[in-house]
């Protein structure tokens, strides 16, 4: 009976492992066929800069405010879709900064309050080149923009936003890697349409418009 056991052991062993060798190597090779088809996790900082709050359109103030640049800080999760190499984009993005008037060069911001922005939004990450070192892409995302004015009497305000970008994704390992991207955004504001209406011929000038540059781990599971 021991005999017979350790026949059997000596036979199923080596097969498991010549198995399991041989099935991590069609892995490797289908992931690869069918891109990285995983989820990602990225923590990323970054500088944000831009942002104006027009007085006719907001009625904080009785002029134009602008946020000033500061830094910014998230997390994005990527689900994959399918078998294609693009993934599905959930996005948190927050930004702490300050509402100023601008100034002449060299002199300091006059600063009126405190401003939150965060943006909440789902999209696309989209490949356009294979490469095993660097992999560019383009993102698209929609959601809200959550504006946070800390002014007495103000509240909060949920606008649509949008926004695009590029980047690179630099593997570090088959876990790890590097994400750098360039973003920009616009949150809807919408405007006074009414016969006092400044600037009536240039709506578009109401949006909120930002633009940043990150940098993410990014962790793929």
């Amino acid at each position: 009976m021991r005999k017979t056991c350790l026949l059997l052991i000596l036979l199923v062993v080596p097969s498991a492992v010549f198995a399991q060798d041989w099935r991590d190597t069609r892995d490797r090779s289908n992931r690869r066929d069918r891109g990285d088809h995983r989820f990602e996790l990225t923590a990323f900082g970054g500088y944000r800069w831009g942002g104006t709050l027009f007085a006719d359109t907001t009625g904080l103030f009785n002029r134009d405010v602008d946020a000033e640049s500061s830094g910014d800080f998230g997390l994005n999760f990527g689900i994959p879709i399918g078998y294609s190499k693009m993934k599905l984009e959930l996005m948190v993005n927050h930004q702490a900064t300050h509402l100023g008037t601008d100034s002449a060069i060299f002199e300091p911001n006059n600063r009126l309050a405190d401003f939150d922005v965060t943006y909440y939004h789902a999209g696309l990450m989209i490949p356009f080149a294979d490469s095993r070192s660097v992999t560019p892409f383009l993102v698209l995302s929609a959601g809200v923009g959550k504006l946070d004015p800390k002014v007495s009497g103000a509240t909060s305000s949920n606008r649509f936003s949008g926004s695009a970008g590029l980047g690179v994704r630099v593997p570090v390992n088959d876990t790890f890697g590097v994400r750098v991207e360039t973003r920009g955004y616009f949150a809807s504001l919408g405007g006074n349409t009414g016969d006092d209406c400044r600037r009536c011929n240039d709506n578009n000038s109401h949006d909120f418009y930002q633009g940043e540059v990150n940098v993410g781990l990014v962790i793929s599971f």
